[in-house]
């Protein structure tokens, strides 16, 4: 996995740009508005507020770590700092909805102390979100030069502070990003001053990476007379549970504060761009191909992967010219193979080359790639990165769908079995997409995975095809999968159980409630605990058994997922405090301890 791949996963979040410094800046163009704050003459809570006109300049400093333990290349860390000037100005504001445009006017992004020059050149485009008029961001909009990559970062930017403010003293919300959506809880602590949680993440995106667990400590307040938020604390975790995808944890925190005593004299102009969809895998076929002859973009590409083999800054602007050199021409991906098999490169490079693949989206890129996974002549390495690949692809092939399947029914065992599950990995992954985008082949695909997944192969089969169910989060599917939980195997009763949480557990809550009653396997009862955590609205009587249940529980792993699912839901039943302080005080596992005082202390802190 390389490190572009890694930020990437976590920025899908919209965590790992975080704010611990905000200067805002308030011109007013508006003559009528005054630009002083008001003060409040009462206790009625605030609501947000948009001013047409008004400039804003937000310092910028972030801090993420992340740490993720993977099937092929071993544990690997990543540490992302991000400082510099976020400029704001409101274009539009009325009852429904305001526009702000927004820009980067100096950034400096760090991956593990490593300055990627250009990237930070292209952070700092004006962009435009659409916010509600409660703080929600709505769109965004971006010129056509801005890649997905980076799109995603000034998105996730902004999604980072995402609010929903309402004029309760408390509520609850699903809120969403780029790969799922999320349980937030707010409680208003003052006119002006709120505090917010995350938990209960539900993954939606396609791709290796699944997130299970999110949970977060939130504050943030607004003032009279300024737009937006005036001042914010964020403390954040987030993780992968392994299964199918790489053992990950990110960890956050931010703070941000209103500052005042810089004009800014920004003008309308520089939001006035014709809005694109995104530059990248997602539209690769969209963009215009180089107007050159493929004889020189052969040359191109074999003087660029040197360049990329030995630069540290600026390597994803070579991966976006790898990946439009290789649509000239639909011969040209088989440099990309002949440049793996004779060159001696990086793994970094190695990974980069493949993700160019990936990118360009063709289908002779996509051939490349089945060459790779179909041909034993190549490394177990560079299979994995080519199925990788192939699980990221947005229009698949018959043939790269056809490829992924015989490799997952067809795998030899040993080493390469690895190659077989990931590729039953995948194609849930594709089945994602295919489902999002209405593919009429997404029939056929979902009912040959759930065909294997019910029949009669080998455990490893079924539960990897019954995992790849889970990949497609398609909904429809809770029903289908609900009924494994009765088969005679534990693994494939575990394996249902997991994939039941990402397919939503809510319609399904009271079988999988009546089966944890019922199941001898510990290892099944703390999967079945697991997929409980995004049940939305637990029943008093689940929630009074898990809470007995916890103090008897032999298996660690179905303790510690009663722990979660008692945690989050700390707030509906405050019966759940008194167990979790038990908790802290008898159990004997360290991590389950940590849960506990984690959920007592966010509680806590709560006026």
């Amino acid at each position: 996995m390389n490190k572009q791949w890694l930020l990437l996963a976590a920025l899908a979040l919209g965590a790992v740009i975080l704010l611990t410094e905000w200067n805002l800046d308030s011109t007013d163009k508006n003559p009528q508005l005054t630009t002083q704050p008001a003060t409040p003459t009462d206790s009625t809570p605030l609501a947000m507020q948009w001013r047409y006109g008004v400039s804003q300049r937000y310092q910028i400093l972030s801090e993420s770590s992340m740490q993720m333990q993977a099937t092929v290349q071993g544990a690997s860390s990543i540490h992302v700092h991000m400082q510099g000037q976020h400029d704001t100005l409101t274009l539009k504001a009325n009852s429904d909805e305001a526009v702000v445009g927004m820009q980067l006017s100096s950034v400096e992004l760090k991956i593990n102390d490593t300055v990627d020059a250009g990237t930070n050149r292209a952070l700092s485009v004006p962009f435009r979100v659409r916010f509600a008029t409660n703080g929600m961001p709505l769109a965004f909009e971006f010129p056509a030069e801005v890649n997905q990559y980076n799109r995603s970062i000034l998105e996730n930017l902004v999604r980072t502070f995402q609010v929903s403010l309402e004029s309760a003293d408390n509520w609850v919300v699903n809120e969403s990003n780029s790969s799922g959506t999320y349980e937030v809880t707010y409680k208003r602590t003052g006119p002006a001053q709120i505090k917010k949680s995350k938990r209960k993440f539900d993954t939606t995106a396609a791709g290796i990476v699944s997130w299970s667990e999110i949970s977060s400590t939130e504050s943030f307040s607004i003032e009279v007379g300024r737009n937006w938020i005036a001042e914010m604390d964020v403390q954040e975790t987030m993780s992968t549970d392994g299964q199918g995808s790489p053992a990950m944890t990110v960890n956050n925190h931010a703070t941000l504060k209103l500052q005042l005593g810089t004009q800014l004299a920004l003008s309308p102009d520089l939001w006035r761009f014709d809005a694109t969809a995104a530059v990248g895998s997602a539209s690769a076929a969209k963009r215009p191909v180089p107007n050159i002859t493929p004889e020189e973009a052969r040359k191109q590409i074999l003087a660029t992967v040197p360049e990329l083999d030995t630069t540290k800054q600026g390597r994803l602007r070579l991966i976006h010219r790898l990946r439009d050199l290789l649509r000239v021409d639909a011969s040209l991906p088989a440099i990309i193979l002949d440049v793996l098999k004779t060159q001696e490169l990086s793994d970094r490079t190695r990974a980069d080359l493949y993700l160019a693949l990936e990118q360009a989206g063709t289908d002779s890129a996509q051939a490349a790639l089945v060459e790779v996974i179909t041909d034993n002549n190549w490394s177990l390495k560079d299979g994995m990165r080519a199925i990788v690949a192939m699980g990221g692809i947005k229009q698949a092939t018959t043939e790269s769908i056809t490829a992924l399947w015989d490799m997952a029914q067809y795998g030899s065992g040993g080493e390469r079995q690895r190659m077989a599950d990931s590729a039953t990995f995948a194609l849930g992954s594709i089945g994602n997409t295919m489902n999002q985008t209405d593919d009429p082949e997404y029939a056929t695909l979902r009912s040959s995975l759930l065909s294997n997944a019910l029949g009669a192969g080998s455990i490893t089969q079924r539960s990897n095809y019954i995992t790849a169910l889970g990949n497609t989060h398609d909904t429809t599917l809770a029903n289908e999968v609900v009924i494994l939980l009765d088969d005679t195997e534990p693994a494939i009763r575990r394996a249902a159980a997991l994939s039941l949480g990402s397919l939503g557990t809510d319609q399904v809550a009271d079988r999988l409630v009546s089966h944890y009653s019922t199941e001898d396997n510990g290892y099944v009862r703390g999967a079945i605990a697991e997929s409980l955590q995004s049940w939305t609205k637990p029943s008093d009587s689940a929630m009074a058994m898990f809470r007995q249940t916890v103090r008897t529980e032999k298996d660690e792993s179905s303790r510690y997922n009663i722990a979660v699912l008692l945690s989050n839901n700390l707030d509906k039943f405050p019966e759940n405090e008194s167990v979790l302080r038990e908790i802290m005080r008898n159990e004997p596992s360290k991590r389950i301890r940590q849960k506990a005082a984690e959920a007592l202390s966010a509680h806590q802190s709560q006026p």
